[in-house]
């Protein structure tokens, strides 16, 4: 793993984030896109928070600054930034799974990735659905009343322009500042062999669980790199290992690459700079916590009784 390009892409793409996001605020794109989607809200989520599903197909590092605006101004309270972000994963699943992971992994595995992407979308679903719930009762009666269609009308000028993007610029450094010496403190851990010696630690484990050697290489395969490991899915068709093993090995991955890298290599760099800590380590639980939790629960079950 290069981490000075890991450093460098993480730091460019949070910084084009907080460009773009300041410069939909200043344009009030955000407001208009807010009235537009307005009939979102059926969905349980805050009627001043519509917007961030739309915003997080384009950049969820923009749709986080809309948020956080939002929560630091007080307009919304945290439960109900909760409920838009999580109500956000479902399209954002969709879209991930057609552009990038069904045109890789169709090719090369067949109809198991199909299986395996309707398994991923099953915990967003749900997920959307209890947002629903608690959402539609927490905002039955919620007075909101919509902004005129005067102010919210997008501007789109030079001096608009210059200012989205200075305050962009102004925040990515202030992101930058806080995020390296963490950035550097992980590395240091890996360096060291940390994550080598936590998947060593889990092997007996994941063999207690009904997981044979192939199956165990896989698993910790995938927590340093999950396109290296794909590979060794072919393998396991090529033995003719039951498509519920396959399917389960594959979720149990994705949950150690959660754990091991995705939280503080994508999610975190969202976070951080943003939010207070207590916010940011609910966010952290919802985000990764959550999906890691069901991933090894649905692994383990698939494979210890199917």
């Amino acid at each position: 793993m290069n981490f000075t390009e890991l450093y460098f892409i993480i730091v460019s793409a949070v910084a084009f984030g907080y460009i773009l996001a300041a410069v939909l605020v200043e344009t009030k794109f955000v407001n208009w896109l807010g009235l537009k989607t307005l009939h979102l809200s059926r969905f349980g989520i805050h009627p001043l928070l519509t917007n961030v599903p739309v915003i997080y197909l384009v950049s969820p590092r923009a749709a986080h600054v809309v948020a956080s605006k939002l929560l630091k101004e007080g307009k919304i309270e945290e439960v109900d930034f909760y409920l838009a972000i999580l109500a956000s994963n479902l399209p954002m699943r969709l879209m991930f799974l057609y552009r990038y992971y069904l045109p890789v992994l169709v090719p090369l595995i067949g109809v198991v990735a199909v299986y395996y992407a309707l398994l991923r979308l099953v915990f967003d679903v749900v997920t959307l659905t209890a947002v629903s719930v608690i959402g539609r009762f927490r905002y039955k009666e919620f007075p909101f009343k919509p902004p005129e269609d005067e102010s919210v009308k997008p501007e789109l000028n030079f001096k608009v322009l210059k200012e989205g993007t200075l305050k962009g610029v102004k925040e990515a450094v202030s992101f930058t500042v806080k995020f390296t010496p963490l950035f550097l403190l992980v590395v240091f851990l890996i360096k060291e062999g940390a994550m080598e010696w936590l998947t060593e630690e889990l092997g007996p484990y994941l063999g207690s669980f009904g997981f044979d050697s192939l199956q165990i290489t896989y698993i910790t395969t995938a927590a340093i790199s999950p396109p290296v490991a794909y590979g060794l899915i072919k393998v396991m068709l090529q033995k003719n290992y039951p498509v519920t093993h396959i399917l389960g090995t594959m979720a149990v991955g994705n949950a150690m690459f959660s754990l091991l890298r995705s939280w503080w290599a994508y999610l975190l760099p969202y976070y951080l700079g943003l939010y207070p800590l207590r916010t940011t380590i609910t966010l952290l639980l919802l985000q990764a916590g959550l999906p890691i939790v069901y991933n090894f629960s649905v692994g383990v079950l698939l494979v210890k009784v199917f």
